[in-house]
């Protein structure tokens, strides 16, 4: 690869000729980088007899080319003047640098006219690249609805104005048609100012993680009916040890990896943290602080208490698998309670963007906020567990607050945008739900991901170890289950050494 660089007056006819060429050339080939030098008529001699007198070169032509590897301090390679330049051009191109004189003559004399322009030193213009997203099991129709959000996403555009590009991918190549459609309704919603490039519609996952900065994977396979449980998982435990073997490969190692919209989502994390030893373990993350955004409107109804004055509750649990529930731990769902006098004027909500996706951390705001625990003790269709006891109700997905959170519902995607934002945005002490590595906050199993109260530590979420713990109930129940599958799975065991641990309940293995 050289840059050419073509010396010359601007008045010469010959000089803006090769400009011009060089000019084409720089449009229909990519690769091709090529300097202009501009000398007035009174100094082009002596600069030239200099510059030759350094380049041992014998040799007195207006315009004077020659090429040089770019960015080294390599020998300059003499071409010569114009018809040499043209004949070199010919032989590697294959241009036609054919001119008509009276069009050359017309540009020796634009050029003249712009003479006092092109003498200042023209510095280049380095645009900033945007930035870039995959979207993998992208044919669900709230895709749509997510790329919007993430392209209109101020915090996740790249510095210097470079913007947001999006790749969407499915496994199946029958889902194309609706991956086109995604990208078509993109394409004319008035939000987009930058057209069709926006959004790319890719035939690898290796294609899209080209550059990736985050990588976004949606859905699972569904278990199908009177599919047998340890069929269904060990189903899912081959697709992301495949998937894990591809990001060892091609992921980027600035790359973030979020997962959503999956039945076996804590499961599936672990197994790929377990086997993408390549990349980052805190640059995996899943979604889960859905499962307690959508109990907000029963908890609302069932205490009085407008949604928009109440904190998402915590989740807790191995969220997805059929052998461990999920915890949404109503008792530790804020609420606001009272302002002080110099928080008249703002709204409930004025210190979180989005409260509804939010775990809010109480322990640094007592006076403005309290635990709905108080409330709760009046509501015993929100307290009572199966057992007939005063617990934090034990609920799966479905039975929460009696709503089936379809896959990649439009709740799970208002949390993930919320993630995505806080996430990219570095400096954010919001406390959200979500599925991340486990280091034995909470007394939790070491080694797997579970989901639990996290914060923003050093641009990364971790679990949020200033949150009240859950019942212990909930915590034995998850460490049991948790353990065996860990076991049947061989998982956790790369992080037993590299990681060190937090308050362990209990140790994984016996070694």
């Amino acid at each position: 690869m050289f840059t050419y660089f073509i010396a010359g007056v601007p008045k010469c006819q010959d000089f803006g000729h090769a400009k011009l060429v060089a000019e084409k050339l720089r449009l229909s080939l990519p690769s091709f980088s090529y300097k202009i030098i501009v000398k007035t008529e009174e100094e082009y001699q002596d600069w030239m007899n200099k510059f030759c007198l350094e380049q041992k070169w014998k040799i007195n032509k207006n315009p004077l080319v020659w090429k040089r590897v770019p960015n080294s301090n390599g020998s300059c390679h003499l071409i010569g003047g114009i018809n040499e330049f043209f004949d070199h051009l010919i032989e590697y191109y294959n241009v036609d640098t054919r001119l008509d004189k009276r069009i050359k003559k017309q540009i020796a004399l634009d050029n003249e006219e712009r003479m006092r322009f092109m003498l200042t030193e023209q510095k280049p213009v380095h645009r900033a690249l945007a930035r870039r997203v995959c979207i993998t099991g992208a044919a669900y129709p709230s895709t749509c609805y997510l790329v919007s959000e993430l392209l209109q996403l101020k915090q996740l555009q790249a510095e210097g104005g470079g913007g947001i590009n999006i790749s969407l991918h499915h496994k199946d190549s029958n889902n194309y048609g609706d991956l086109i459609r995604i990208k078509n309704e993109i394409c004319d919603a008035e939000f987009n100012v930058r057209g069709c490039s926006v959004v790319t519609v890719v035939n690898s996952i290796e294609e899209g993680l080209l550059n990736c900065d985050l990588f976004i994977v949606i859905g699972s396979m569904k278990r199908e009916e009177n599919e047998d449980q340890y069929i269904w998982t060990n189903r899912n435990f081959t697709a992301m040890k495949s998937l894990a073997s591809i990001l060892n490969r091609h992921c980027p190692e600035r790359c973030k990896v979020l997962l959503m919209g999956m039945d076996l989502l804590c499961f599936n994390l672990s197994v790929l943290a377990e086997n993408a030893e390549k990349v980052y373990l805190y640059n995996f993350v899943g979604v889960t602080g859905h499962h307690g955004m959508v109990t907000l409107p029963t908890i609302s109804q069932a205490t009085s208490i407008p949604i928009s004055d109440l904190h998402c509750p915590p989740v807790w649990g191995f969220d997805g698998s059929a052998a461990a529930a999920q915890y949404v731990d109503f008792k530790h769902v804020i609420y606001h309670c009272g302002r002080s006098a110099t928080d008249l004027g703002k709204p409930d909500n004025y210190d979180c963007e989005d409260a509804a996706t939010v775990v809010h951390n109480y322990s640094a705001d007592r006076n403005k906020h309290k635990y709905l625990q108080s409330v709760l003790l009046q509501s015993e269709s929100l307290l009572m567990g199966d057992n007939g006891e005063h617990d934090v109700v034990n609920t799966s997905i479905e039975s929460s607050a009696n709503v089936v959170c379809h896959m990649c519902s439009l709740p799970e995607i208002r949390v993930a945008v919320r993630m995505i934002s806080e996430w990219f945005k570095n400096d954010s002490r919001t406390t959200i739900s979500a599925a991340v590595f486990s280091d034995g906050t909470f007394g939790l199993p070491f080694g797997m991901f579970i989901s639990q109260p996290v914060c923003m530590e050093n641009g990364e979420w971790k679990p949020n170890f200033d949150f009240p713990s859950p019942d212990e109930t909930i915590i034995n129940s998850i460490l049991s289950k948790v353990t065996e599958i860990a076991f049947d799975y061989n998982l956790g065991k790369r992080f037993n050494i590299t990681y060190p641990r937090r308050e362990m309940g209990i140790e994984l293995y016996d070694e």
